[in-house]
């Protein structure tokens, strides 16, 4: 009866990814460009590789293609560009095109040295404020490492695990293990709530960098800095475990039940703790997880509408006090379309 049940877990995942994916690749066109584009050029890259088809590679190639004639862009607030380089460094892999790695190359080179940082060496997304936002480190470090084991550069994998080190630093809550949204370097302050989205990019972001250290073969070189990267991530699933909805969600504030309950911060969550269950991540609760990740699945699989669109997402989130994050409108976004087909592309994998 287990296997019975797990193959039909499996089955539905596999629909929900297929429904997901086809409308992604038809919507990555046809829409009005976002930031969270490159996010779902990348989810639609995932997607491929999981169901063994070619069809959404085509679509993030037909998508990035004027990017690839014009060039990055490397001004301007981190949302508008930084995120292109992970999709770049995947079309790379899926197609054997170097002009994708140069593309990356580029945007890459701009943060090791060009990009402001705080005084400690974090990016700073929108320069003059010194200000660290948890969101960056999806934006910056994964594609870093990558870059770093393609090119056998253990200064870049260095720097990936420098971000995510100095983000917690300054951004985990002490008494929660969870993070802020932002911290304010020059007040030595940090904004009011523990978002669960941004908390999501952090448990995202952070496996990946990890996945990518060790398969340069660089775990033992960065040991002290690979462990605790380790251990600030598997205290933050931990808390975030304890913090779920029985409905398999998460709160948009998450340790607010009076605050609305929302899909992205979920699918960020089921592809961290798919990630850090098949990775191993020492401290996990293998247990707890293992339960909070079915949960988690099933619900992002709800959030799939028979159109195939992935609903119920919180849209564009500043930071400020409660009432503000929970006045968030819901609806359908980009970044979470990708983001769910990597947590979906994952749990198959998995």
């Amino acid at each position: 009866m287990a296997l019975e049940a797990a193959n039909m877990e499996h089955d539905e995942i596999r629909r929900s990814l297929e429904r997901l994916a086809s409308h992604a690749s038809a919507e990555i066109l046809a829409k009005q460009p976002h930031w969270g584009d490159a996010i779902l050029c990348d989810g639609l890259l995932y997607s491929a590789r999981a169901l063994k088809t070619d069809a959404p590679v085509a679509a993030a190639e037909k998508w990035f293609a004027p990017k690839l004639t014009q060039g990055p862009r490397t001004n301007g607030w981190f949302w508008f560009w930084a995120a292109e380089a992970l999709p770049a460094l995947d079309l790379r892999e899926a197609t054997g095109i170097a002009r994708y790695l140069d593309y990356a190359r580029t945007i890459v080179n701009f943060m090791e040295n060009t990009a402001a940082r705080t005084p400690d060496g974090a990016f700073v997304p929108h320069p003059p404020a010194l200000e660290m936002w948890v969101d960056v480190c999806y934006f910056t470090a994964p594609a870093i490492a990558m870059l770093g084991r393609i090119s056998r550069d253990p200064a870049m994998l260095e720097l990936a695990l420098d971000q995510m080190i100095l983000h917690a630093d300054h951004l985990v809550d002490p008494r929660t293990g969870l993070f802020w949204h932002v911290s304010y370097f020059e007040k030595k302050s940090h904004s009011e709530c523990l978002w669960a989205r941004g908390n999501s990019w952090f448990s995202i972001a952070a496996p990946r960098v990890l996945e990518e250290i060790d398969e340069a073969g660089s775990s033992a070189r960065f040991a002290e800095k690979v462990n605790k990267t380790r251990a600030v991530l598997a205290r933050q699933l931990n808390a975030i475990a304890r913090l779920q909805d029985q409905s398999g969600l998460w709160h948009t504030v998450i340790d607010r039940p009076d605050s609305y309950l929302e899909a992205s911060s979920a699918a960020g969550f089921a592809l961290a703790f798919g990630r850090a269950l098949r990775t191993r991540i020492a401290g996990l609760e293998r247990e707890l997880a293992k339960a909070v990740y079915a949960r988690a699945l099933g619900a992002i699989c709800a959030k799939i509408n028979p159109g195939g669109e992935f609903t119920d997402v919180s849209q564009q989130t500043p930071p400020g006090d409660f009432n503000f994050y929970n006045s968030i409108e819901t609806g359908t976004a980009s970044f979470a379309t990708g983001v769910c087909l990597m947590a979906l592309s994952e749990a198959l994998k998995t």
